[in-house]
């Protein structure tokens, strides 16, 4: 699957493995960061990943969605992540 993400105004692509069952978009830009752009920032807090905190929202495909929870179907070919606040911080995190 092709994961897009706006970073610094510019989209820029990464290929993440597809998989047989859905997986989170957190699980796809935890990939993104080891194995592909450490670069990459995006809010993540170990404690949560239950869509309680709602820190770690994006816009996935202009929908605004939790990463923690939100699951990316296996027959996905593209998803586009975007910051989904106005108040950008770096890459995908924004200030509330």
């Amino acid at each position: 699957m092709k994961v897009n993400i706006k970073r610094n105004g510019k989209v820029q692509s990464y290929e993440v493995p597809g998989k047989d069952s859905a997986v989170t978009i957190m699980q796809a830009l935890d990939y993104i960061y080891e194995h592909l752009d450490h670069t990459l920032a995006y809010y993540r807090h170990s404690a949560c990943g239950q869509g309680i905190c709602g820190r770690c929202v994006v816009r996935a495909d202009g929908k605004s969605v939790l990463a923690c929870t939100a699951k990316i179907e296996p027959d996905t070919e593209t998803l586009l992540l975007e910051p989904a606040g106005s108040n950008l911080v770096r890459d995908l995190i924004t200030e509330n």
